[in-house]
């Protein structure tokens, strides 16, 4: 044990950090054991150095143990970059000062909610963890059954909750009902009484009931039963491991629900007893979860929330210093996040602005291209994409003024953020990630554009040829395909897709397929069929994504559904192949481990959540047309959308009261698009685009028409219908 001086030099001889350049991190790191902490981190604040430099403290100055200390974060990418840096700053201080560590950070309980729920509830039960992938297969399996996803009442409910905007497939129906599942835990909904007052959305609940009792004659959980298991162990004293625990460290507490609340009370009346503390870190402006459950009241009212529950004081602390972005950038996200006077409401009280530090550069000043049509804008923007990606440089003269637009380095990292990376929509046009990749590719094959979310999973030749080699096997002859005359057509239209492609694959390679009665040995099958994807799977990153998942989804429900190690051909079909052909399976974030940094990486705004990139351009409205209603909801909200329908549809049966903040729906919307792209906006380490149709940079559409303005919170429209950026003359536009 060092002390807190001894310290201090160390990580500034060993690390290169002075805690002086900064108080607010001081502040934190340096605080005692007994100290519990609200940080409020703003976007390149430094959050993660903060967060290890507190935990390395705990175990070189107060000689804490592992043991003792709890770590939470949202994805498992940030647990294992997190766990890693732990490790090897430890390693470095205790070799420079001499000591042997005796410490096995692998049994460090440092993860996501969700694992950490998994490695304690295993402990008390044996029971199998499904991921969300393979719960939206076996909940679609269950729409589908006895033509479910026709049912008239079910379709109202579905088109109401939907504001009757628009069709919806089966898949819509499967995210809809798995949301409300989801949400019926997260919000710690009262279900019988729910399903009690339930009208002609009652199906809803037989879909649910009849999903919970296949998971449970299996003894399986997906992660919202899992959640709320493990709450109730905590809440019966049961958790006996947890009783040593003084250390409480939660990450990215802003996307938190009111059952996670609940499980990180119950851990904080153990750290409570033993004299330790709790340390939530999160930034209300970066909270962009509320469609999942998040909650942004718990954690701009978390101080007032945990004295009222457990009598904890929290020290609030500002991180605001922005390592990460130029001075442009962080002056540009002040003024966008500031503009809409109604927002300051909703944020944290007394929030500083983002600081630039005294190494900061000025940097270049935020970019806008904008163009008459899509055609024009992609060529455009992909010539400077290629001579960013390629260090050339992109020389332009505004106003008198030269403007050299390059980073003077080899293979920056750039991110395109877009309210949707779908290549080509549900009307079948091609979109702006479609172009792009279309542009680049023809450029210079060597350049990788990353977007595995640019086409339905299912569609994809990854999936075809996995798929269409199970189909082709457990029913070479379509005999039971021909007999699914309740499928949804898009399904049918799928599967008939699968088996051409592999027709025609086995053709050419001459493979020779398993042959299986009834039964069938998943195991076996997907051994025989291995090194075939394997090799369409290596060719890119996307293809071993699309594999990794769909081999996830086929062994976890084989594992949730077999009978004595053998599914029957009907099991496979309704189970794993209607299912993924129906659309249920989208792609989860955590699911891989990508480098970005060589990537051209295409995304959604969501995806691009605590990454940072060289360039970052923001997509504001490349297919924004008009005024249209049916666009409202990415640039300027007309009505609370399908998130508040559903908080209001389940309100009354659940301890959170969603509008005792008297927010309106509306306002909610609104304040969670401002969000969304601030996120985007804060991604940027050296320059920034804003890049859309120039319908976006004159705020209306032009020809022999009026002036109909486009309202876009993305271009500096307030909810007031005020302009702050007219003619987004704020920007360099190019």
């Amino acid at each position: 044990m060092i002390s807190e001086e001894k310290y201090v030099e160390l990580i500034r001889k060993v690390l290169g950090i002075s805690l002086e350049n900064n108080l607010d991190q001081k502040e934190s790191i340096l605080s005692p054991v007994t100290e519990n902490q609200y940080i409020v981190a703003g976007p390149g604040s430094g959050k993660t150095t903060v967060l290890v430099l507190k935990i390395l403290k705990y175990i070189f100055v107060d000689n804490i143990e592992l043991n003792e200390i709890v770590v939470t974060t949202f994805t498992k990418k940030a647990a294992r970059e997190l766990k890693e840096r732990i490790s090897n700053w430890s390693y470095l201080l205790a070799k420079e000062l001499n000591i042997q560590l005796d410490y096995d950070f692998d049994n460090f309980l440092i993860g996501t909610l969700d694992s950490i729920a998994e490695e304690i509830v295993s402990k008390y039960m044996d029971v199998e963890i499904i991921d969300n992938f393979t719960s939206s297969a076996i909940m679609m399996q269950n729409i589908l059954i006895d033509e479910r996803n026709k049912d008239k009442r079910l379709r109202q409910f579905i088109k109401q909750m939907k504001n009757n905007q628009g069709g919806f497939s089966a898949s819509d129906i499967n995210n809809q009902i798995q949301t409300i599942r989801e949400r019926i835990y997260y919000d710690m909904i009262d279900k019988e009484e729910l399903k009690k007052a339930a009208d002609r959305e009652s199906i809803v609940f037989e879909i649910i009931d009849d999903y919970l009792d296949q998971l449970n004659s299996r003894n399986v959980m997906d992660y919202a039963m899992l959640e709320e298991t493990f709450y109730d162990l905590l809440k019966n004293g049961m958790v006996d491991s947890f009783s040593n625990v003084s250390i409480l460290l939660i990450d990215e507490y802003q996307d938190t629900n009111l059952l996670q609340e609940a499980i990180y009370f119950k851990i904080a009346e153990y750290v409570n007893k033993n004299n330790g503390n709790i340390t939530v870190v999160g930034d209300d402006d970066q909270s962009l979860y509320r469609f999942r459950g998040a909650t942004i009241n718990l954690f701009t009212e978390y101080s007032e929330r945990i004295n009222k529950e457990l009598g904890i004081n929290a020290k609030t602390i500002f991180l605001h210093n922005n390592y990460r972005s130029t001075k442009s950038i962080i002056d540009f996200a002040n003024d966008y996040i500031t503009l809409d006077e109604k927002f300051q409401q909703a944020r944290t009280s007394d929030k500083p602005i983002i600081l630039p530090t005294k190494e900061t550069k000025e940097g270049l000043p935020v970019m806008g291209m904008f163009r008459n049509n899509l055609e024009e804008l992609s060529t455009d923007l992909s010539e400077l994409i290629y001579d960013l990606k390629v260090n050339k440089d992109y020389n332009v003269e505004r106003h008198g003024k030269k403007y050299n637009i390059s980073l003077k380095k080899t293979n920056p990292s750039i991110a395109v953020l877009t309210n949707s990376p779908k290549e080509i929509n549900a009307f079948n046009k091609k979109r702006l990630p479609y172009y792009i990749r279309e542009s680049l590719l023809y450029k210079d094959e060597n350049i990788t554009v990353f977007n595995p979310r640019g086409q339905s999973i299912e569609t994809t030749e990854m999936v075809s040829l996995l798929c269409g080699l199970i189909l082709q096997t457990i029913d070479p002859d379509a005999v039971m395909e021909n007999n699914l005359d309740n499928l949804p057509p898009l399904t049918k239209k799928t599967l008939k897709s699968w088996r051409k492609y592999v027709k025609e694959y086995i053709d050419e390679s001459n493979k020779e397929l398993m042959h299986f009665d009834d039964k069938i040995n998943m195991n076996e099958l997907l051994k025989d069929i291995k090194v075939e994807c394997e090799l369409l799977s290596s060719e890119s990153s996307e293809n071993m994504i699309y594999y990794d998942i769909i081999l996830e989804t086929i062994i976890q429900t084989d594992n949730a559904i077999n009978d004595g190690g053998y599914l029957t051909v009907n099991q496979v079909f309704w189970h794993i192949l209607v299912p993924i052909a129906s659309g249920a399976i989208d792609i989860d974030d955590d699911m891989f481990d990508v480098d970005l940094e060589d990537n051209v990486n295409i995304m959604s705004i969501h995806q691009s959540k605590g990454l940072e990139f060289d360039v970052v351009i923001v997509d504001v409205g490349s297919d924004i047309f008009n005024n249209s209603p049916s666009t409202s909801f990415k640039r300027f909200p007309r009505n609370g959308g399908v998130t508040h329908n559903l908080e209001n549809y389940l309100k009354d049966y659940s301890t959170i009261s969603y509008d005792y903040d008297k927010v309106s729906g509306l306002d909610k919307a609104f304040n969670d698009l401002i969000r969304r792209y601030f996120v985007a906006y804060t991604r940027a380490k050296s320059i920034l685009i804003l890049v859309g149709l120039n319908s976006m940079r004159y705020g209306f559409k032009g020809d022999f028409q009026d002036k109909i303005f486009i309202e876009n919170v993305a271009t500096g429209w307030s909810r007031d219908k005020k302009w702050h950026w007219d003619s987004l003359d704020n920007l360099l536009n190019i």
